[in-house]
């Protein structure tokens, strides 16, 4: 069944509904409990600048291999192979610290707002770590950033591209409202999927013509119950 025919055959009945089901909150998109603390314990070796929004900031070089503390406002976490956003991460976080183990990963930041970032090698960062015996800090800090690379895993090999859209609505409503309104609801979801920009307009159009969504000008304003298929 196509979306117009299944929205014309359920607009009537979901528009009786006067007490709508919660949405789901994305979990991708709530800070790490620890966070706070890890920058707090590392701050005092970093080397904190100013830094411009837009710019990018690579976790890796071939000399180096990097941590950031972001100490005021918003990044997202970019693949460096294919350049998929794969989070938006506010301040107060750390980015990089992951890579302890590892040693290396091939992934920028880029900046959303003009912030201002701790930086450290990841060398300095893991003897840091040892000397201060922060361990049990940094394994319920990676515990719950592992949770969210499975949840964004799992988001994005859904089985239906519909499948995918609708995870990445919920968890466009879950962001900071400052970016919500300032990035349309099409550039969010390519820029975090492989969708093409026609495969997303057409499922966008249909939910906003059914009713399922609100949106002005691309901005996504409000989602609605949306409808288990397309």
């Amino acid at each position: 069944m196509s979306m117009s025919n299944y929205t014309k055959k359920n607009r009537t009945s979901r528009n009786r509904s006067t007490m709508p089901a919660p949405l789901p909150i994305s979990t991708i998109t709530q800070p790490s409990p620890y966070s706070r603390e890890l920058v707090d314990k590392l701050l005092p070796f970093a080397d904190v600048k100013r830094i411009a929004a837009r710019k990018r900031l690579f976790l890796s070089t071939s000399q180096k291999n990097y941590c950031y503390l972001i100490l005021s406002g918003q990044v997202i976490l970019h693949r460096d192979d294919d350049d998929l956003a794969m989070t938006t991460i506010n301040a107060p976080s750390l980015v990089g610290i992951g890579n302890i183990a590892t040693r290396s990963m091939n992934g920028y930041i880029k900046l959303l707002t003009t912030s201002n970032i701790g930086i450290l090698s990841l060398e300095r960062t893991f003897d840091i770590i040892r000397e201060n015996d922060l361990w049990e800090l940094l394994t319920m800090h990676m515990m719950v950033v592992t949770s969210k690379l499975y949840a964004s895993n799992k988001m994005l090999t859904a089985p239906t591209s519909y499948d995918i859209i609708k995870a990445q609505l919920f968890e466009l409503m879950s962001e900071d409202a400052r970016l919500r309104n300032s990035i349309t609801a099409e550039n969010y979801i390519r820029d975090k999927t492989n969708l093409s920009r026609s495969g997303i307009m057409r499922i966008l159009s249909e939910l906003k013509e059914g009713g399922y969504i609100e949106i002005n000008r691309g901005i996504l304003m409000m989602v609605h119950q949306l409808p288990e298929k397309f």
